[in-house]
């Protein structure tokens, strides 16, 4: 194992450590898995001939690609600008290699819970009466996604096994988060522009942004997932007939909530941007926030099996029903989410 040097009292890899070729292989191989996993997920959800004979075209199969066709894609974009900041011959900060091994992590991952849904999906023999001639082909094409996935998960594993261990594998505030490497990005995209450009840049380097972004995460992210909510709402009701003000509610809800437990999980697992001191009350209903909003598509791609376990049989079938199981399903864990957050502070 290689031995751990600092500088400016922040651990770095050097150049020539060999944790850091099998780092960019993963890492790249992320972004490549994510852009075959793109347009898998496009063909396989909006081109109409091939969703037709799709054994994964209905919930609760369909709400796992509706989300990760878009989040793993961009987190992909993510990590693919930041390693701009990785220079062969320059020490590399080990918190920055860290996070990025976490991104491809993560993306990788969304991957792999579509392709298991969909495997899940062959193996249950759902929508069985709408296979066709095409179907065949359409469940062979999950083979390669599904070794890819393996790949780059192997070597995601030997790229964290060959970093150095530090006494502080918490990672402190100070070692960094994304919006510490914002400067030096931004000095990278623009050093070769015309000065009015690098200018501007440096105006935003230097401006309160970040200090602001990190305080007001949580508003930033509902205000994000409330667009993305709407967007993506939008676009449903453009492809169908108008579904009613009712029904585009819960669906805007249902995928604002999706968005904004993404991006409060991303940013306590890839640290995005962390806030310098965050109060235990305030911590425990952010978790409960996130949780709530995370189990709302949960509820909503199981709302038949969650209506049946309440003892009402049958299917949902009411919008008043689909929405009443949604709420109730996302609120429930929500509560235990913060009674759970609020025992753990008092001890």
């Amino acid at each position: 194992m290689c031995k751990k040097l600092t500088h400016h009292h922040i651990a770095v890899l050097p150049v020539g450590n060999r944790a850091r070729p099998v780092a960019a292989a993963a890492l790249w191989a992320s972004v490549a898995g994510a852009g075959v996993f793109t347009a898998f997920a496009y063909v396989t959800t909006q081109v109409h001939a091939v969703r037709a004979g799709s054994p994964w075209q209905s919930d609760p199969y369909d709400v796992v690609v509706t989300f990760t066709m878009f989040f793993a894609p961009l987190l992909g974009a993510l990590g693919s600008v930041r390693t701009l900041l990785c220079r062969r011959d320059e020490p590399l900060p080990l918190y920055r290699i860290e996070q990025l091994l976490r991104v491809s992590l993560v993306c990788t991952l969304l991957v792999a819970a579509t392709v298991a849904a969909d495997w899940a999906a062959v193996a249950a023999r759902a929508d069985r009466e709408l296979w066709n001639h095409g179907t065949p082909w359409l469940i062979a094409s999950l083979l390669p996604l599904t070794g890819v996935v393996a790949a780059v998960l192997l070597l995601h594993r030997r790229a964290v096994r060959l970093l150095p261990r530090t006494p502080g594998e918490g990672r402190r505030r100070a070692d960094g988060d994304w919006l510490d490497d914002l400067a030096p990005l931004v000095d990278a995209l623009t050093a070769r522009h015309p000065r009015a450009v690098r200018t501007l840049a440096a105006r935003i380097r230097h401006s309160s942004t970040i200090g602001f972004v990190r305080r007001h995460f949580t508003a930033l992210a509902a205000a994000v997932g409330l667009a993305a909510g709407l967007l993506v709402a939008t676009g449903l009701a453009s492809g169908e007939d108008w579904p009613g003000a009712p029904l585009f509610a819960i669906e805007t809800a249902v995928f604002a909530g999706g968005t904004f437990a993404f991006l409060m999980i991303c940013n306590g697992v890839l640290r995005l941007a962390m806030p310098t001191t965050v109060s235990a009350p305030r911590r425990a209903a952010r978790t409960a926030a996130t949780a709530t909003a995370a189990v709302a598509p949960v509820s909503l791609a199981l709302r038949d099996a969650l209506w049946r376990a309440l003892g009402f049989g049958g299917q949902v079938h009411s919008l008043g029903q689909w929405a009443a199981v949604t709420l109730a399903g996302a609120l429930l864990i929500g509560a235990i989410a913060f009674a759970v957050a609020m025992i753990g502070i008092r001890e």
